[in-house]
């Protein structure tokens, strides 16, 4: 018998293997049409979904099971050099999680001597990662992780609605090791971009293009000898310097790992100005809308990430855009972030900061909660709203010298102090404060992008009991803000990326360490 015929006689026999188990799981479902006419609907669709999972997992089996990359016999070439690839085992067995459980099928595997490879070329086909899960499935997985307010109440969720069952520990398993993944990704690209690749942004140039910047802080335990700058090492726990609290050594050492991090979140987003003459005068103003944002986050240095937040940016338009703006709250590492990739933008000093400040300079003169506290704010506030930084800087000045410089090592919140360092703060951001001219721009004058982005993802990231691994690939923290940015973006990016994992792919060969 011919070789063809033998496979489409096994093909046959595999189909009525199949159609056989999918009528006797309907058989069983309509035998069963008195019991779930005592049942609730609850119940019965409890029941149903059950046999739902059943039969598409039958149907999943089958489907791998007829593929014809799972003919021993057949033919393989190495998807990468295209030479033959020599078969290892003509049936090597793996068990797959999906959607629908645990699958169980056979394919052939294979090793290309001339690359140095080997693999199953059915599962490069079918874009079966080569370790894990199937890519649906991580992806719920992963979405559960990043929206979820801990790995435990995602693990419950993907019980209850997805019909998954996996621990905390294992849901965090598998987003970590998914956003490592995806932030070698990330890092690769800015260095692709460093090494003097150009980035490819939209061919319709934007009207406007805004990019800002924040950063919050998340609990780390991580030894002091880490590869993260010690600069972002903004507080230890002082907690953990306590004796005799009744801990053990070990309990005690961990504690005094602990140490708060900053993770730094930026945002790039499309606007369309409303341009008004009239709005330089105006008393209220409400600026252009953000719309599309997408974010970059992360534990690395404020230099690592301002070439992160520059690739995004570029990928975004804005190289092209008509008008840029950088729009921040002022802080030292981030004007020097803006000078060293944004320096062409123009510059908006977050409007609620520049306020708040005041606001600190006015109590820090006259006391909070007093007439001339109050009167004194209310007249900089207006002064601010007219860009009038010189006498802001002059009132700030008198008020600095009646109280008199600060002492050495005095503390930084004495009045004293507050004064001094507000007047760097009010011109060193000058440039920033031109408020009449954005608002008959039409521009926004706020960072709330940027601020709120930290806020949210500090919803996920923040917590009494929780204490991510500090910085790096496979220890937690950097892995979950590269998650979370992909999926809070709003350009469609998370389903782009998933979409791309689930194709064909070519199995490269692996690389070896330090290169």
């Amino acid at each position: 018998m011919p070789r063809e015929a033998v496979i489409a006689l096994n093909w046959s026999d595999r189909k009525a293997g199949f159609l056989q188990k999918a009528a006797a799981m309907l058989e069983e479902i309509a035998a069963s049409e008195e019991q779930m006419l005592k049942q609730t609907l609850s119940e019965v669709e409890a029941y149903l979904q059950r046999k739902a999972l059943e039969l598409a997992r039958e149907a999943l089996t089958h489907r791998l099971a007829v593929d014809p990359r799972a003919d021993p016999k057949r033919e393989h070439e190495c998807t990468r050099c295209k030479k033959p690839l020599r078969i290892q085992e003509d049936q090597q067995s793996r068990t797959l999680a999906t959607v629908f459980g645990d699958v169980e099928y056979q394919r052939p595997y294979g090793v290309c001597d001339r690359c140095g490879i080997s693999y199953a070329p059915m599962d490069c086909g079918l874009g079966i990662p080569p370790t894990g899960g199937s890519v649906t499935r991580t992806e719920l997985v992963c979405h559960a992780a990043v929206t979820a307010r801990s790995f435990e109440v995602a693990s419950g969720v993907l019980k209850k609605h997805d019909k998954i069952e996996l621990s905390d520990q294992q849901v965090r398993r598998i987003s970590e090791t998914e956003g490592k993944r995806l932030a070698v990704e990330i890092v690769r690209e800015v260095e692709t971009f460093r090494s003097g690749k150009p980035i490819v942004g939209p061919q319709e140039p934007s009207d406007l293009i805004v990019v800002t910047a924040d950063g919050g802080r998340i609990q780390t335990r991580q030894p002091d000898e880490t590869q993260q700058d010690e600069k972002d090492a903004i507080h230890k726990d002082e907690k953990s310097e306590a004796q005799g609290d009744g801990k053990d050594e070990s309990q005690q050492k961990n504690k005094k790992r602990s140490v708060w991090r900053e993770d730094k979140v930026g945002a790039v987003y499309e606007a369309t100005p409303r341009k008004d003459p009239e709005a330089a005068g105006a008393e209220k103003y409400e600026g252009a809308k953000a719309r599309m944002k997408t974010f970059v986050a992360s534990l690395r240095s404020w230099e690592e990430f301002g070439w992160m937040l520059c690739v995004e940016a570029l990928k975004r338009g804005y190289a092209s855009a008509k008008e840029k703006l950088f729009i921040s709250d002022g802080a030292q590492s981030l004007r020097t972030l803006r000078q060293d990739h944004f320096h062409e933008a123009v510059f908006i000093l977050d409007w609620y900061h520049a306020a708040e400040h005041l606001a600190d300079c006015a109590k820090a003169a006259f006391g909070e909660a007093t007439e001339e506290c109050a009167g004194w704010y209310k007249r900089m506030k207006a002064k601010l709203w007219a860009g009038d930084l010189d006498a802001i800087i002059r009132a700030i000045e008198k008020e600095s010298a009646r109280l008199g410089k600060p002492q050495p090592k005095e503390h930084e919140g004495s009045p004293r102090v507050i004064l001094h360092r507000n007047i760097g703060y009010f011109s060193d951001n000058r440039d920033g404060c031109d408020y009449p001219r954005f608002r008959a721009e039409g521009w926004p004058i706020g960072s709330g992008v940027a601020e709120g982005s930290v806020k949210q993802f500090g919803i996920r990231m923040k917590g009494t009991e929780k204490f991510w691994n500090g910085f790096g690939y496979g220890l937690g923290a950097e892995e979950m803000l590269a998650l979370l940015a992909l999926q809070r973006s709003e350009d469609g990016r998370w389903d782009d990326y998933w979409r791309r994992k689930s194709q064909p792919y070519t199995r490269e060969p692996r690389k070896k360490e330090g290169t």
